[in-house]
């Protein structure tokens, strides 16, 4: 709801800065509760990853209304069509399964989002060689609402992948802010889960010293030796500043698969304007 309340604002706001008067502010304002909403997916990419076969697992993705209109939740079910991307290299029957394959989805009256399902095949995932469902928003029912582009916001890429991240460990941390500001530490990776690692630091703050905030890490995923940056919110949450990784599309980082070096690119946002790092890991 936040990014489509903010988006939805800043076109008001937009919209009504080139007018002088009262009635022109009136009359942009109900041109733009006329617009038809803007359907997309927040995040391009999601990653699947699993080592053994425990069957099927239902997973859910939203696909989001991102703007139009006057911020609020649509008064009647907005159907969007939807294909499988010819570019994809993942086979309906081996990683997948739809819940339901009606080439539609519905985000419901008065909601902002709908869900899309997919049942995981675990045992049917190659263990060496990731593979890609690309998922492509095609258009919508009825003419009232539009599918976004911008920012491949029509584009979901699941990677299913069987292969086992071995980034646990001990490394020296450089990392380098846009400003050429720089620390150097000693720093931990914990894996949390498959594939899925969390550090001890974050930006050029070390450890636990991120204001009063009793966790100054971050989490991020090695796919296969390329590393993602998932959204997530400062120190776990505690601050209201989001880090997220700097490619919307792909990954922030990549493993050196014979050292286990590695780094990856992400920003964190500030009132005063958003900070880019670069962390590189070097292995002890």
């Amino acid at each position: 709801m936040k990014n489509f309340k903010l988006l939805t604002l800043m076109l008001a706001v937009s919209l009504v800065s080139v007018s002088c008067l009262v009635d022109d502010e009136d009359k942009t304002l109900d041109a733009l509760a006329n617009t038809p909403y803007v359907v997309g997916f927040n995040q391009n990419v999601a990653n699947e990853s699993y080592f053994e076969d425990i069957g099927a697992v239902e997973k859910t993705y939203p696909v989001n209304l991102i703007g139009g209109q006057d911020g609020n939740p649509a008064n009647f079910d907005i159907v969007v069509n939807y294909r499988i991307s010819p570019e994809s290299t993942a086979t309906e029957g081996q990683e997948f399964d739809f819940v339901e394959n009606t080439g539609q989805l519905v985000i419901p009256a008065g909601q902002d989002y709908g869900l899309f399902g997919l049942l995981i095949n675990t045992g049917g995932l190659d263990p060496n060689t990731p593979t890609q469902l690309i998922l492509e928003l095609e258009s919508v029912e009825g003419g009232r609402a539009n599918v976004g582009t911008i920012n491949e916001l029509n584009l979901l890429k699941i990677t299913f992948v069987g292969c086992n991240s071995q980034l646990a460990g001990n490394y020296e941390l450089t990392t380098t802010r846009a400003d050429g500001a720089q620390t150097v530490r000693p720093e931990t990776i914990t894996l949390l889960g498959p594939n899925y690692f969390e550090t001890e630091s974050t930006g050029l703050w070390g450890t636990n010293a991120i204001g009063v905030a009793p966790d100054s890490s971050m989490n991020f995923e090695d796919i296969c030796g390329e590393v993602f940056v998932p959204l997530q919110g400062l120190a776990q949450g505690f601050y209201s500043n989001e880090v997220y990784g700097v490619n919307l599309t792909g990954p922030d980082g990549e493993v050196d698969q014979t050292t286990l070096d590695f780094y990856m690119d992400y920003w964190i946002t500030f009132s005063a304007g958003n900070s880019q790092y670069n962390a590189s890991f070097e292995r002890l």
